[in-house]
């Protein structure tokens, strides 16, 4: 007898087979791209397991149960992911001023080589099994979910979601509110795909999804400077005498952090407006 999944499992199925590629590649050599591609699949398994658990809301370590092999995983490929933008945020200011920060970019290098070998470790030392045992049970409580049960669990998400971007929608954006804006539209943005794909209408319109992609990208290079900002900031703070042109970065990255904060703002203001 064939057993009946939603449609929504296909989409599962086929980031679940790119997450585990990626994983496998990682187990034989180490680069950072897969490993970028590897956390960008882990988050969405992660939505997916969330919204099975809103579902199936009678198991409560259901979520726990399933993702808590993948966390510490999660953890360490975002660290990488973290490093990559670091490292491509300082090429663009050394572009902008036509110099170069030796001493910090030997340090950054280290601090890679170091991550990596870590992560790397992480990854052989992690058992397949895992892999398995995680579309086992997807697979299982997949079966037969008929749209009204994905149109309640999605609504739900989206709306807590909403609830937060509601609380912050008239407070100043701290640094980790920002942070918690942008996952929280790559969530609503995911679960929007997943919506259409069972057959449902998405809850938002599509210049609705056009601000919050634009929200995304502006909140994408808030974090990269932000990241540069405080891990430059950090490194110099071990320093007795620091050199004027780090100096002048740091005021730089500042002024271009209260651009990029300014206009974040603007945008959740205007987005905010109309979605809550």
């Amino acid at each position: 007898m064939q057993v009946k999944t939603s449609p929504i499992f296909d989409l599962f199925d086929q980031q679940f087979d790119l997450a585990k590629k990626s994983f496998s590649s990682l187990n034989k050599q180490f680069r950072s791209k897969k490993a970028i591609e590897l956390e960008e699949k882990i988050i969405f398994l992660e939505i997916y397991i969330d919204l099975l658990a809103k579902i199936h809301f009678s198991d409560k370590s259901f979520k726990f149960r399933l993702f808590k092999p993948f966390k510490a995983l999660l953890k360490n490929v975002r660290k990488v992911h973290h490093l990559k933008l670091i490292r491509t945020a300082l090429e663009y200011q050394k572009s902008l001023k036509l110099m170069g920060y030796n001493s910090y970019e030997k340090h950054i290098e280290a601090e890679k080589k170091v991550l990596y070998n870590e992560v790397y470790d992480q990854v052989t030392a992690t058992p397949f099994g895992i892999w398995e045992d995680l579309y086992k049970e997807a697979f299982q409580y997949s079966q037969d979910l008929r749209p009204l049960l994905i149109n309640t669990a999605t609504t739900q998400i989206i709306n807590e979601e909403l609830e937060y971007f509601r609380l912050e929608n008239n407070s100043n954006l701290k640094p980790k509110t920002i942070k918690d804006i942008h996952e929280g539209l790559q969530i609503i943005i995911a679960l929007e795909n997943i919506r259409m794909l069972s057959g449902l209408n998405p809850i938002f319109v599509e210049s609705i999804h056009e601000k919050m992609n634009q929200l995304k990208r502006s909140l994408y290079l808030w974090y990269q400077n932000h990241l540069l900002l405080q891990h430059l900031s950090f490194f110099l703070t071990e320093k007795e005498d620091v050199n004027s042109k780090y100096k002048q970065l740091i005021l730089d990255l500042g002024t271009q952090k209260s651009k990029l904060t300014e206009k974040v703002t603007d945008q959740c203001k205007y987005l905010f407006k109309r979605i809550l």
